[in-house]
């Protein structure tokens, strides 16, 4: 494997929802780091943790959107 192939790999593994809750002390960070983003990127953010089973985070996200299109 090259660095680049390395590099990606470890992208993708801090993408993937269950590995991106991790950097979060709590849900209020988990917030703060939704509403950096527009709705359609928080919309793809459900859609992954949806995929991911991580339903007690999409609550969070649906409220954000919900919050965000107010």
């Amino acid at each position: 494997m090259n660095n680049v192939e390395g590099m990606e790999e470890m992208y993708l593994d801090l993408i993937q929802p269950s590995n991106l809750i991790e950097l979060f002390e709590n849900t209020d960070e988990f917030r703060d780091w939704l509403q950096m983003g527009t709705i359609e990127e928080m919309g793809w953010a459900l859609k992954a943790f949806e995929r991911d089973e991580l339903y007690s985070y999409c609550k969070i996200i649906k409220e954000e959107i919900k919050n965000a299109s107010a």
